[in-house]
């Protein structure tokens, strides 16, 4: 049993950005990874990370605007979209590569993807694909920050208390099982489309797909 803030469940990339901005704010946490490596989903990422008024675009003359972004965003996603999560993403995303460029992942090299009105997307100067290249960067800082992660450490259950509040986690390792007593959890686990019960409630023909 062991005792702490915050636990997160998954370090790809969700997770690990997570877990270096918990250890700047000097957050007590703990993350876990089912797998023996980091990276999840993150690792398969290629073309680049789309974000709207960001300062590689203005020096590189693009006019974009999150209000812009928002629009492509609802219009791809058939209106079906939650709108203010949307908003939530589109105006935080400029800031979001500001963070990546404080770590190290700058992302300077834009051009245009599917669905967007402008060249939004934003990828590493050298062409590598996006995803393998954050997730090294941010395995990097949690080296440099000495954030342990705990790996082939599955979470299975979330815990409540009286109230209904999730109050901890318990997990299964290789030589042990845990029971995690946090504040909060953060799920970074992705998993929808590696859960075919979940994706076939939405779309039954896809099933047996990988």
């Amino acid at each position: 049993t062991i005792d702490t803030e915050v636990v997160i469940v998954g370090a790809g990339g969700a997770g690990m950005t997570a877990a270096i901005m918990l250890k700047q704010a000097g957050v007590d946490f703990v993350i876990l990874e089912k797998m023996p490596y980091v990276g999840g989903n993150t690792t398969k990422a290629t073309v680049g990370m789309n974000a709207s008024e960001t300062h590689y675009q203005k020096e590189q003359d693009i006019d974009d605007s999150n209000a812009l972004f928002a629009a492509d965003t609802m219009k791809g996603g058939h209106a079906l979209n939650d709108a203010e999560l949307v908003a939530v993403m589109t105006n935080n995303s400029s800031d979001a590569i500001d963070w990546l460029d404080s770590i190290g992942a700058e992302l300077p090299k834009i051009s245009f993807s599917g669905g967007a009105s402008v060249n939004r997307i934003h990828a590493p100067e050298d062409g590598s694909g996006v995803g393998g290249y954050l997730v090294d960067r941010f395995s990097a800082k949690l080296d440099e920050l000495g954030v342990q992660i705990m790996f082939n450490t599955a979470a299975t259950e979330l815990l409540t208390d009286a109230e209904g509040k999730i109050c901890g986690v318990k997990a299964e390792g290789k030589d042990a099982n845990y029971v995690f007593n946090c504040k909060a959890v953060i799920l970074a686990t992705g998993g929808l489309g590696a859960n075919e019960e979940m994706y076939t409630t939405y779309r039954p023909d896809l099933k047996g797909t990988v």
